[in-house]
């Protein structure tokens, strides 16, 4: 089985790092909110029984799933996950496309058979979604996927594929765009707190003040 993290606490928020889908190993995080016990599942991408697992552990109930974007590695746990709980699961319109063709995704890059998600709630734009008396702002980043987008709380973001720890999501695959994906960065970094916590959907966590001297870098030496 694959690792999980320790869970790190954030104000009024505890963050759980369920490492899943080998070869991957993409993060799926569990967000709850500790004063009422809700939690949000961010990103199931496979092994559902660690990621209610560790739902169960934290306590309390969830109330939603939500998509950074529509890989397999990324959903591959999401029906399992909403037929366990009864949830359901959001994700921006402009991913559509890819998340109808997630059993084709997943048998040409990972060559397994998938169950798509039971049901999606399909959002335009970058809407404010409330849980539990906060805001949580979607930021539309595609250029990792055409519907990519980004979660940001009061403190700490979900940037999916993104944006990674000195890395970026690849762009060779149907409906990237490197161009697309360098401005999604670009805006990402230049809209948030220097104190934010970025959370990837690989690898390990950092902050936008050590994003941002690393992504002046790799823009001036033409990472794209």
């Amino acid at each position: 089985m694959a690792p999980r993290d320790n869970c790190e606490t954030v104000g009024d928020f505890s963050i759980t790092t369920v490492v899943v889908a080998p070869p991957w190993y993409e993060n799926c995080y569990v967000v709850k909110h500790v004063p009422t016990g809700r939690q949000l599942v961010i990103d199931p991408g496979g092994d559902a029984e660690m990621v209610l697992e560790a739902v169960q552990a934290n306590g309390g109930v969830v109330t939603d799933i939500l998509l950074t974007h529509g890989h397999p590695d990324h959903l591959g746990g999401v029906h399992d996950v909403q037929a366990a709980t009864g949830v359901g699961c959001r994700a921006h319109r402009e991913e559509r496309p890819i998340i109808d063709g997630v059993a084709n995704w997943a048998g040409a890059l990972m060559q397994r058979r998938i169950q798509g998600p039971k049901a999606v709630e399909y959002f335009e734009g970058e809407p404010v979604l409330p849980f539990e008396g906060f805001e949580v702002k979607v930021l539309f980043t595609p250029g990792h996927t055409p519907g990519g987008v980004c979660y940001i709380f009061d403190g700490f973001v979900f940037t999916g594929d993104t944006l990674f720890n000195q890395g970026v999501g690849r762009t060779d695959l149907p409906g990237g765009n490197g161009r697309t994906l360098s401005a999604s960065i670009s805006r990402l970094l230049k809209e948030l707190d220097p104190a934010a916590k970025l959370y990837s959907g690989h690898g390990p966590a950092w902050t936008v003040a050590e994003a941002l001297p690393w992504w002046e870098r790799a823009a001036a030496y033409g990472y794209f």
